[in-house]
């Protein structure tokens, strides 16, 4: 069985590589390099034996590392992927430098890439390291990753040709991990969860909105009914219509304002909906009466991922209540932050851990099922509404979850992602060292 350990790694900016590790662990003392594989693909490089002289420039992590039959590996390397042009690419830059941190602390080298920096004939990229020192990200090349992060940062240059071809070539690769492969599609998503008869309960009605007659039979069915881009996100786009004594009520969100038009007439609504669906794609979702927090409705966010062992995991739970709109719970569209324990205490008291252990079961049951239809996938957030009796309904999931606020869940998530990481390339942590 090869044997598995942790050191530390050491990038100049000369391009040099240097691992520090036990006197023991490798070759005899005398032996100041040696060759190492790196990457899925085995890519060789020079390795300086030793700890060198603190510099500008300097990049290091702890990395765990192993040896398989006189042949030393290490890693894994994390490349997480998007677009833009070298160091000025796009994304979430706190998230990826988050990340990086994590990897150094953990035991593993991640770093940015795009499809523009990768040389398919010698399997490697040009890739942006984090420098902690400077706040920078700093420019080399380095092998292919062993796990490919998606974080492409909109649908719109997910469907780019470029970057198609790059993630379908990169899926097809052998010995490398690419996980969530795209955005989540809504309409898409329900009709694939509502063929899994352990899900099927925790979904609220939902149907294509295309045409008159459709929306006219959903909103006659229904107290209130939501209208959701298919392809939404952040709850942008989503609009309320609801039924009162004088007259049909549209409400959508403009801005961080809620903006409520009364129409004496479905049609009259329709017409106004439709224009503003224009090109883009929505669903007609059943509405459900969520318990009140404080007076407002709200949504339980769950983060689910794949951990160490490569089983899923809820790495946390956090409440999103509502603003005076009442539309999305979304933070940045007037929505707030509370503690799962907070309102789950307040609303059921001594009921309250059954009702946690419940959210805890519901969200993995969704996401090995989901698991089932789209491979691939490693993490996702999903929202879950709750009534006051303690009903769970299943609303929406997010393929490319933002980061979580809660520092707690901010650290399991990150701790996830590595782990999960080391799983896959078959680099899980070993015996470490003290930092050096």
């Amino acid at each position: 069985m090869p044997q598995q350990r942790s050191g530390w790694l050491t990038i100049l900016p000369s391009g040099r590589w240097f691992l520090h590790v036990p006197r023991q662990a490798l070759t005899p003392s005398s032996h100041r390099q040696l060759i190492a594989s790196l990457g899925p693909f085995d890519c060789k490089k020079r390795l300086h034996l030793g700890n060198p002289k603190p510099q500008p420039g300097r990049i290091r992590t702890r990395i765990n590392y192993k040896t398989v039959n006189n042949s030393l590996k290490i890693g894994p390397l994390i490349g997480i992927l998007t677009v833009g042009a070298g160091p000025t690419f796009l994304g979430n830059r706190d998230h990826f430098r988050d990340l990086s941190l994590s990897g150094k602390k953990l035991g593993a080298l991640v770093y940015v890439f795009t499809p523009q920096g990768i040389n398919w004939e010698k399997k490697t990229v040009r890739g942006y390291l984090y420098d902690e020192q400077q706040n920078l990200w700093l420019e080399t090349v380095l092998p292919f990753p062993h796990v490919v992060y998606n974080r492409i940062p909109s649908r719109q240059a997910e469907r780019r040709s470029d970057v198609k071809k790059a993630l379908d070539q990169i899926e097809d690769l052998q010995n490398v991990t690419l996980f969530n492969r795209c955005f989540f599609d809504k309409h898409a998503l329900f009709r694939m969860l509502s063929s899994h008869a352990e899900v099927a309960p925790f979904l609220p009605e939902t149907k294509k909105l295309d045409t008159f007659t459709r929306f006219r039979t959903f909103c006659n069915q229904h107290r209130f009914v939501y209208l959701k881009p298919v392809r939404g996100r952040a709850g942008q786009g989503i609009m309320r219509v609801e039924l009162k004594k004088n007259g049909w009520f549209l409400q959508r969100l403009k801005e961080k304002r809620a903006v409520t038009r009364r129409f004496s007439s479905l049609y009259a609504v329709w017409k106004h909906v439709r224009w503003h669906m224009r090109k883009q794609g929505y669903i007609m979702q059943q509405g459900i009466n969520r318990a009140l927090f404080q007076g407002k409705p709200f949504d339980v966010r769950v983060l689910v991922q794949k951990n160490g062992t490569g089983e899923w995991c809820v790495a946390g739970i956090g409440i999103r209540r509502a603003g005076s709109q009442h539309i999305t719970t979304h933070v940045p569209r007037g929505g707030s932050i509370h503690p799962l324990s907070t309102v789950l205490n307040a609303l059921f008291h001594e009921e309250a851990p059954a009702v946690e252990t419940k959210i805890n079961e519901t969200s993995l049951t969704i996401a090995r099922a989901l698991n089932e239809e789209i491979k691939a996938l490693a993490e996702m957030s999903m929202d879950l509404g709750l009534t006051a009796e303690g009903q769970l309904w299943f609303f929406e999931a997010n393929a490319k979850p933002e980061k979580f606020d809660e520092p707690s869940i901010r650290r399991s998530s990150l701790s996830n992602l590595i782990h999960y990481a080391q799983y896959v390339s078959r680099l899980p942590g070993g015996q470490g060292m003290a930092a050096g």
